[in-house]
């Protein structure tokens, strides 16, 4: 899962998706590669995304591999703590989890090209290098035509199966600005919207919500039953 850009709610999307394939019955674990912006919880140094996670299912695998401090670019927190991040690390942990789960829903940091190291190693590389398909979160307001046309084009170009793209309403706006969004982004990208997140208060409390999240995910939700089939 990638975003057009740091505040396209990709961990909330993330978690209620972790509920609607929990509650289908699929054995799923959830990772993040590279947190930064750790955060103190129950006095102890914690993935926020990864604890978020875990509202979805307090049983849920949910790991990381990297953790750091600064709320930045993967590239420069690691620098920040004289670490280097060793991309076959994570390799391996996905690997790993892919062998115990039916499916691993894995969270990008931030967008498709930011830098996990300093030799400009990014989020797409590590797609790639993983051979995984991907869904692009995107919002529903002012400027997201640009950046998830650019985001598709971009994946496409390199040879990255996309999915489809979940729209999620990071606040309240305007109705006609949002559909018209949605209906040019599929035109423009060739990309179906597989999911629409309405603007919710407290994400955590509908997770919960069965009906709730079978209407945002019924789409994507049957696409991936027609690949495990295939």
């Amino acid at each position: 899962m990638t975003g057009t850009d740091t505040d396209a709610g990709k961990t909330t999307a993330a978690a209620l998706l972790i509920a609607f394939l929990t509650k289908r019955g699929t054995q799923v674990a959830a990772y993040k590669p590279v947190q930064s912006g750790a955060e103190i919880i129950n006095g102890k140094l914690s993935a926020p995304d990864v604890e978020f996670y875990k509202l979805a299912n307090p049983e849920l695998t949910a790991s990381y591999t990297y953790l750091f401090k600064k709320p930045c670019s993967p590239h420069l927190a690691a620098r920040e703590e004289g670490k280097e991040i060793d991309v076959n690390k994570i390799i391996e942990h996905y690997e790993q989890l892919s062998e115990d789960n039916d499916f691993v829903l894995m969270e990008g940091a931030g967008g498709v090209i930011v830098p996990l190291r300093d030799d400009g190693y990014n989020m797409l590389n590590l797609m790639k290098d993983l051979d995984v398909p991907v869904v692009i979160v995107a919002r529903t307001g002012v400027g997201t035509i640009n950046h998830t046309t650019l985001t598709a084009e971009r994946l496409i170009q390199e040879g990255v199966d996309v999915k489809g793209i979940i729209m999620n309403q990071m606040s309240i706006g305007d109705t006609k600005i949002e559909q018209d969004n949605i209906q040019m982004i599929e035109l423009m990208t060739k990309l179906p919207v597989i999911g629409m997140i309405p603007y919710l208060e407290n994400p955590s409390s509908a997770v919960g919500d069965s009906e709730f999240l079978e209407n945002i995910f019924s789409k994507l939700g049957n696409i991936m039953e027609e690949d495990r089939n295939e």
